[in-house]
């Protein structure tokens, strides 16, 4: 039985991602774009030291809702999902699972004017972060409650670190060059005692590592 659970953001996480979006599987040359970051590794194989922990890559992806990437279907994400793990598990690394939510918010859509999308998968769903559903997902998967377990999420955008505080975890912030102003308003949060910013993941894993003892 699981007593960590850390869950880590995708895109600008765990692989680059560009500024507006790789929207990755969008076209059949997609594996050739998939560049794992520096200290990933490093910090998935530190993390999978700890004793008792489960790793879940949890990921939106509402390019799945867009019209104009026909190709990138759920089944087409779920393929992407599973090609990034097993890059990562090439290197030594160990993800437990994953979890994906291909909804697109009406907030996503106001800000993403120029696309077209698909309207069976607009919604405001629970999955998509701040939002608990691919968490909850996670301790499903692990056969745990959230009472008994530490949580934790990794993430490089104000989102991530406010699903962990939401569920009432930890929230671990790492900055990544493409999303700029997220650092500034993770600051901005108010419950501070709970948010640890790192300098990359594998500084992240060291955090979760002396957070154990």
């Amino acid at each position: 039985m699981i007593k960590t659970l850390i869950c880590i953001d995708r895109d600008g996480t765990l692989i680059h991602d560009e500024k507006e979006h790789l929207y990755l599987g969008r076209d059949n040359e997609w594996k050739a774009k998939v560049r794992i970051l520096p200290y990933v590794i490093d910090g998935i194989k530190a993390l999978n030291r700890i004793p008792g922990s489960a790793i879940y890559m949890i990921t939106n992806q509402p390019g799945v809702a867009i019209s104009e990437f026909p190709l990138l279907t759920v089944e087409r994400a779920h393929e992407v999902c599973r090609y990034v793990i097993s890059e990562i598990k090439g290197l030594g690394g160990r993800i437990d699972g994953y979890s994906l939510c291909p909804h697109a918010d009406r907030s996503y859509l106001e800000s993403h004017l120029k696309y077209h999308f698909d309207e069976q998968l607009v919604c405001d769903c629970d999955c998509i972060k701040p939002g608990l559903g691919m968490v909850f997902d996670a301790l499903k998967a692990e056969g745990v409650t959230r009472q008994n377990v530490n949580v934790f999420v990794i993430g490089d955008r104000v989102t991530d670190v406010q699903t962990a505080l939401n569920i009432g975890g930890t929230g671990i912030f790492v900055p990544f060059e493409n999303e700029q102003g997220q650092e500034d308003n993770v600051k901005k949060i108010a419950d501070q005692s709970r948010i640890y910013i790192a300098r990359n993941m594998l500084d992240a894993a060291e955090f979760i590592s002396q957070s154990h003892h």
